[in-house]
C-alpha cells in the first residue's frame, strides 16, 4: 500500500526526532519503512534530517543519512548546508566526514558566509585547522567584507587569530568599513587578540573608511585597558577622524570617565577641536555626560 501524506509526515518528523537525538536505529528503522530522506522540517528552520545530525554533532548519524543518498548540499531557510552547520557549531568529526563524502567547502549560507568563516568567528580553532587542512580559501569574504581572521579578531578568539596568522591570513586585509583586524577587537575591547596582532605588527596607523584608528575605536568604547596597551605600543592620541574627533573627544563624548582620564594622563590635548570647533568638553556637556564635564573642568578645560 502506498504511504499517503499523512504517514510521510509523521515519518518524516520521527526521522527530524531521531537524526537529533543520535538514534540510528530508530532511523533507519524509518527510513527502511520509507520516511523521507530529504524533507525539510519548516518548524525547524528549514532543516532537512542531515542538517539536524550536523547542527547536534551526531556523527554516526551523519554516516548513515549519507549512506542512504541524504543530499549534502541541501539548504535550510538561511542558506545553511550541514557543513556550513557543523562547522559554526564546531563539530569538527561530524565536519570531517561530510569532508570526506565531497561536501562543498565553498558552499555559501545567507550574506555570504563559509565554513571556515563562520567557525572562526565562533573560535572553533580545531575546526579552522580541518577547513585549512583541506583547502579551505583564507581569503574568502562575506557579503559585508568580512574574513576569517577579520571576524576571529572581532569577537576576541585568539588563538584562531593565531592559527590564521601562522597560516597566512593577511594581517592588514580590510573588512566591513575599511576596518583591519586590529581595528576590529580594539574597537570590541579583546585586549588579548589586540596584544598579538600587534606583536605581529600590525599597523597601528590603519584607519577605518571613517577616519578611525584602533586607538580612537577602543577609546569612544571606554576600553580602557586596550587603550592603555595601544598608548604604550606607540598609538598617536592626537589622530583624528574624518570628522575631527581625536580619541580624547570621542570618549569624552560617550561619557567614558575613566578612559578620558587616562588619555589626559598621557598627554592628550585637552582642547582639540572637531571639524565643526567642539572640544571634549562641549560635547561631554551637550550628551549630559556630568562626571566627564567635572573632570575635564578639573583639568582646566576651556569653558568658553
Amino acid at each position: 500500500m502506498a504511504t499517503t501524506a499523512v504517514e510521510a509526515n509523521a515519518m518524516a518528523s520521527a526521522l527530524w526526532e531521531a537524526a537529533m537525538a543520535g538514534n540510528t536505529a530508530e532511523a533507519s528503522r524509518l527510513l527502511d519503512a520509507g520516511a523521507p530522506l530529504n524533507c525539510k522540517n519548516v518548524a525547524a528552520r528549514g532543516r532537512t534530517a542531515l542538517i539536524m545530525a550536523a547542527w547536534r554533532g551526531r556523527k554516526d548519524m551523519a554516516e548513515l543519512l549519507l549512506d542512504r543518498g541524504a543530499d549534502m548540499e541541501a539548504k535550510d531557510r538561511d542558506g545553511s548546508t550541514a557543513l556550513v552547520i557543523a562547522a559554526e557549531r564546531g563539530h569538527k568529526d561530524v565536519l570531517e566526514v561530510l569532508l570526506d563524502r565531497g561536501a562543498d567547502l565553498r558552499a555559501r549560507a545567507g550574506g555570504g558566509r563559509m565554513a571556515l568563516i563562520m567557525a572562526a568567528g565562533r573560535g572553533h580553532k580545531d575546526t579552522v585547522e580541518l577547513l585549512l587542512d583541506r583547502g579551505a580559501d583564507l581569503e574568502t569574504r562575506t557579503g559585508d567584507g568580512r574574513m576569517a581572521l577579520i571576524l576571529a579578531a572581532e569577537r576576541g578568539q585568539e588563538d584562531t587569530v593565531e592559527l590564521l596568522l601562522d597560516r597566512g591570513a593577511g594581517l592588514e586585509a580590510k573588512g566591513r568599513d575599511g576596518s583591519t583586524a586590529l581595528v576590529l577587537a580594539a574597537w570590541s575591547g579583546h585586549k588579548d587578540t589586540v596584544e598579538l596582532l600587534l606583536d605581529r605588527g600590525a599597523n597601528l596607523k590603519a584607519k577605518t573608511g571613517f577616519g578611525s584608528t584602533a586607538l580612537i575605536m577602543a577609546a569612544g568604547r571606554g576600553h580602557k585597558d586596550t587603550v592603555e596597551l595601544l598608548l604604550d605600543r606607540g598609538a598617536d592620541p592626537e589622530a583624528k577622524t574624518g570628522g575631527g574627533r581625536t580619541a580624547l573627544i570621542w570618549a569624552a563624548e560617550r561619557g567614558c570617565k575613566d578612559t578620558v582620564e587616562l588619555l589626559l594622563d598621557r598627554g592628550a590635548a585637552l582642547e582639540a577641536k572637531t571639524g565643526g570647533g567642539s572640544t571634549a568638553l562641549i560635547l561631554a556637556a551637550e550628551r549630559g555626560h556630568k562626571d566627564t564635564v567635572e573632570l575635564l573642568l578639573d583639568w582646566s578645560a576651556d569653558l568658553k
